[in-house]
């Protein structure tokens, strides 16, 4: 063992103790005065003759040079002895420190435990030849480095922090570390760390005695271990003989079971038995734990207060040094709560979150089992596919929260109208499907369906509003429309859309020939989905003019459709087309941003058009966001509010006036006119209609077809404008085509009209001439 300052030597005091011995030897040659004192040589002289004769005979003088008295060469031998003697204890107890250091090294090295010495930054500063060869490196080579030099980056931060742990609260520590050895495997060590300091209390390093755990040790720890994981453990344990006697039980077995450890032990495990597993099941777990030397499932058992739970069983042998059988151990785990939690996952992956109906998933293979029953049967299945009429105008109007509480209600209401052995199930959205099993005949169906539209009859309350809810419902077959899951619910959805282009709110059982339409249907669907996302619209304006004066007074913006297969396709077909399967929001700001656009163009060409009125849905009318992108589009296109017109149907406004007359003040106050189509044509309210903050009435074609001869439609055009000029909003007939309705309109007072007597919708570029004499 070697400090790393190196072993002292007493070469120094060896040198000390010859130059005295020569410096004695050179006081012994010097002369000595018998008096004691060094005197100079003085002449004689008269007074001193005489003071000498009268005192006797003079002693004789010497002519000698300094002397050194007795007393100083005493002085000198007594320091010279001393310090020889002084030298001479020191190198005896100088060399018994040698030997008791070479002793301790020897001690130290002849022990089998690691035996350090560490500095306050954690380095070496003495080891012992153990620790060393743990390290794989001669002492030399390591005093003076730290464990970084010898372990891994994680290894070596541990160690260094369990250190500072030891200095920071000086106190002795016992710790068990798992040590690298020289050729890469692992030992465990018991090492004891004690802080090292002086009587001042500096702090100068630690001590560290490291002891590699015997078998002995790490068999005991181990068969502790076990112990507490025994005793601990959250699974139940049972230990049985081989001939299944219970021999052993730990606390959870209780806790699961109820049986305490006494009630448990001498029995067997059939004293859990629920029942619910026959001999067969039993044999064949005990014939897989033979041939597999092991088995592991799930199993029903019965707690001591009867209750059934599922388990989760492991058993496995236990076999002594020679292979003989002594034990089974057998480990099992409540599973109750991963079960509820399995099913509730199960429940939730099979029915819709919001109404907890079947969901897609489920339908089908109810539908696919109600197949095959009715195929083995020879009986029929039918298949209702119900889409809610409208439903997106409270969804758009009232909010999602809302929309989700009429689909409670509507899902309560179909599972009320139905028989129990039914299934309801709810595809998203506002589709439901209702499966019936085991019917007589198509009109049983029919009979369903009309159930089930009267069950909507009744009004939906929700928060002081009521909303009235229809269902367009299509019906199919087995086996007469189809023998699979997928042609009966599609064939099913066909009879739902034709029971829509039917007026909604009724009933259609499926034909063949409802198939070519559909596929039309989706065929168009796709093509306007594809027009509006290219931009492939145009917008055509049609001339408004003052029927006295005949000068141009705006135009209307109507959307024109050209199917690169199809041809052209009419407004009548595409725009209810895009009401219906919600392309009517993009499709509409789409117009409004062409229709702005080329109003700028027009301004840029140094033209001065009137304004132009553009169509507005009741869908965007109804978006939170509407106003939001109105202004957006003003905006980016570089238009003035003054320049355009909102125009929106009666019926639009009517289905929800509250928050519809909200949207139109904000578009008012924007600064852009309002005009109401289509008056008349609806539930017309007046009350309303004086709430509505718009600057033009336009009388529906409807009512001009029949002038100047028809009674009817000439007393409710007098009717319109005669209110228009009460309330002092202006009034345009719609639909002029003849010279005649010209002559009848001016005579009843309409001042401003439009239609083909005036001009066709037509291309921008078709209006220049008319613009420029503007």
């Amino acid at each position: 063992m070697r400090l790393h300052s190196g072993k002292p030597s007493t070469q120094g005091l060896r040198d000390a103790i010859r130059r005295v011995a020569r410096l004695c030897a050179l006081v012994a040659l010097l002369p000595i005065s018998t008096e004691g004192i060094t005197q100079p040589h003085a002449p004689v002289t008269g007074t001193t003759e005489a003071a000498s004769s009268s005192k006797g005979p003079s002693p004789p003088a010497y002519n000698v040079g300094p002397t050194i008295s007795a007393a100083t060469i005493v002085l000198f031998a007594s320091l010279a002895l001393g310090l020889l003697c002084i030298n001479r204890k020191r190198a005896r107890v100088l060399k018994s420190a040698e030997e008791q250091r070479a002793l301790l090294e020897a001690l130290i090295d002849a022990s089998d435990d690691m035996i350090f010495f560490k500095d306050r930054d954690s380095r070496f500063r003495l080891i012992n030849r153990a620790a060393a060869h743990v390290l794989g490196h001669p002492p030399e080579d390591i005093l003076g480095r730290d464990d970084g030099d010898f372990f891994s980056a994680e290894e070596a931060d541990a160690f260094h922090a369990a250190d500072q742990r030891v200095l920071s609260s000086g106190l002795t520590q016992r710790i068990e570390e798992r040590v690298r050895q020289a050729d890469g495997h692992y030992e465990r060590y018991e090492t004891l760390k004690s802080p090292v300091t002086l009587p001042d209390g500096t702090v100068l390093g630690l001590l560290g005695v490291a002891r590699r755990l015997s078998e002995e040790r790490q068999t005991s720890d181990r068969l502790r271990l076990a112990a507490q994981f025994f005793n601990n453990a959250a699974e139940g344990i049972t230990i049985t003989s081989p001939d299944g006697v219970i021999e052993m039980v730990n606390p959870a077995f209780t806790r699961i079971t109820g049986y305490s450890a006494e009630e448990a032990l001498g029995q067997t495990p059939k004293l859990l038995h629920s029942g619910r597993h026959s001999d067969a099941f039993y044999q064949r777990m005990w014939d897989s734990l033979a041939q597999n030397g092991r088995w592991q499932g799930e199993i029903w058992n019965r707690r001591k207060s009867g209750e059934i739970y599922p388990e989760w069983l492991d058993i496995s042998p236990v076999r002594n040094d020679q292979d003989q059988l002594i034990h089974y151990l057998g480990i099992f785990s409540d599973i109750s709560a991963a079960k509820t939690s399995e099913a509730q996952l199960e429940h939730m992956a099979q029915h819709d979150a919001l109404t907890d109906l079947p969901n897609r998933s489920l339908l089908n293979d109810r539908i696919a089992t109600a197949i095959r029953r009715a195929s083995r049967d020879r009986r029929t299945v039918a298949i209702m596919f119900l889409d809610l009429d409208h439903f997106k105008d409270i969804n758009d109007s009232y909010g999602h929260e809302t929309g989700d509480t009429v689909l409670k209600h509507v899902a309560m209401r179909l599972h009320e109208c139905v028989r129990d052995e039914d299934t309801v199930a709810r595809l998203g959205g506002d589709e439901f499907v209702v499966l019936m099993e085991d019917i007589e005949d198509a009109e049983q169906a029919d009979q369903a369906a009309e159930r089930i539209l009267a069950s909507l009859i009744p009004p939906i309350g929700q928060n002081g509003q009521e909303f009235f809810i229809g269902a367009s419902i299509g019906v199919s077959l087995y086996p007469r429309d189809g023998d699979s899951v997928e042609a009966l619910l599609r064939n099913a959805d066909t009879a739902m859309y034709q029971a829509k282009q039917l007026g909604r709110n009724n009933a259609q059982r499926y034909c063949a020939a409802q198939t070519e339409t559909t596929r039309q249907r989706v065929k168009l669907e796709n093509g306007l989905r594809h027009a509006i996302n290219n931009e492939a619209l145009d917008v055509w304006f049609q001339p408004q003019v003052d029927l006295h004066s005949g000068e141009l007074i705006g135009f209307e913006a109507l959307c024109r459709w050209t199917d690169p297969e199809h041809g052209p396709i009419p407004p009548s077909i595409f725009i209810p087309l895009a009401e219906n399967n919600g392309m009517i929001v993009p499709l509409g700001a789409l117009v409004l941003r062409k229709s702005c656009a080329q109003i700028r163009r027009w301004r840029e060409a140094g033209f001065i058009p009137p304004r132009v009125a553009i169509n507005v849905s009741g869908r965007q009318l109804r978006r939170l966001d509407f106003l939001g992108d109105l202004c957006g589009i003003l905006e980016e296109e570089r238009c003035r509010p003054e320049w355009i017109e909102i125009e929106v149907t009666e019926s639009d406004i009517l289905k929800d006036a509250e928050p519809a007359i909200a949207t139109l003040h904000g578009i008012r106050e924007m600064g852009i006119s309002l005009s109401l189509d289509d008056f008349g044509t609806g539930f017309s309210s007046l009350s309303y209609l004086k709430r509505l903050p718009i600057n033009t009435l336009k009388i529906d074609r409807s009512f001009i077809d029949g002038l100047p001869n028809d009674t009817n439609d000439r007393a409710i055009v007098q009717a319109i404008l005669a209110m228009g000029r009460s309330l002092g909003i202006q009034v345009l007939a719609e639909g002029v085509e003849t010279p005649a309705q010209v002559a009848a309109l001016r005579l009843m007072g309409c001042s401003t009209a439009q239609g083909y007597h005036f001009g066709r919708p037509a291309l921008a570029e078709t209006h220049l001439d008319r613009l420029a004499c503007a």
